[in-house]
């Protein structure tokens, strides 16, 4: 369909509204402009048509022949427009939050305090779509996304939920195989790496260390979901990076060894991602329980 050929939609949306209410002030009233508004918008409609719609008659405006057919049809089509927009409006309204995030974070943070929401908000529907996917927020079905990383995101807004630095762990039974000193010496134990990511490779580069390519290839990685590559660096299967928040209790009673930590930009961590646009009432619901659960664990 040739849009540019459609007259402008504020002018239909005047002469629409002044031919049901019969007049440029009620129309004005019901826009939210002045009725000089309203009457120049038609005037530039007839304009654009190169016909008469309205007479005036006294205070009132009355329509031509031409003008009647053009109000019965803009009336069926914005009507329509009106009733199409309600419909969403209200699906949203009382539709789930759908909420994307790291399978780590569902895994390691949320899902042992998810009951708490569910006390405290039982009418509120959530959807969880763990995924290590980086979705475009704006564009996607997502209200809401949790992410780990350092801000600002281009394009939506973002609040601090969780910090947390990456570290590089194993258990004391796998490094006796290997003493580490250096991040290069990590090449020479089986790694565990979160699925669709390449988060070693990235580690290792910012540290000055190339992969082997070729023959010389890392061949024993394990890709496991994030919910399950802590349970396989408890049980000694690899060295793996992840947040520290996950294995901090683990390296506090000695499960666990930090080998290298980074020590970047203060705000790096988990954080919640939102489109800067209003949230429906169990998403808002979701965020409001979430920042107070994160800082009510000390996160």
């Amino acid at each position: 369909m040739d849009w540019s050929a459609l007259p402008p939609l504020s002018m239909l949306r005047a002469f629409e509204a002044a031919a049901r209410l019969g007049g440029f002030s009620a129309a004005g009233r019901e826009l939210n402009v002045t009725h000089a508004a309203i009457a120049q918008q038609v005037r530039g409609l007839e304009a654009r048509l190169g016909a008469a719609l309205m007479v005036r008659e006294g205070r009132r405006v009355s329509l031509t022949a031409e003008g009647a057919r053009l109000a019965d049809g803009l009336g069926d089509g914005l009507g329509r427009i009106r009733e199409a927009v309600a419909a969403f409006q209200q699906a949203r309204e009382d539709g789930p939050a759908r909420v994307t995030l790291t399978p780590a974070f569902s895994a390691g943070w949320l899902m042992p305090r998810i009951a708490g929401f569910r006390e405290a908000n039982p009418q509120a529907e959530v959807m969880f779509s763990p995924s290590t996917e980086v979705i475009d927020l704006p564009r996607s079905e997502f209200d809401l996304a949790i992410r780990f990383g350092t801000p600002p995101w281009p394009g939506v807004l973002s609040e601090p939920l969780v910090a947390s630095r990456p570290v590089a762990v194993a258990t004391p039974g796998l490094l006796a195989q290997r003493p580490i000193e250096r991040p290069e010496d990590l090449l020479a134990l089986p790694w565990i790496q979160e699925t669709g990511s390449d988060e070693w490779r990235v580690w290792l580069a910012s540290r000055g260390v190339e992969m082997p390519t070729g023959r010389a290839a890392k061949r024993d990685i394990m890709h496991l979901p994030g919910y399950m590559a802590v349970p396989a660096l408890r049980e000694g299967q690899g060295v793996g990076l992840t947040a520290r928040v996950f294995v901090e209790a683990d390296i506090a009673e000695g499960r666990l060894v930090s080998l290298f930590e980074t020590s970047g930009h203060p705000n790096t961590g988990y954080h919640l991602l939102r489109r800067d646009a209003p949230l429906s009432p169990a998403a808002t619901a979701f965020r409001h329980w979430l920042r107070a659960e994160a800082s009510a664990s000390g996160s």
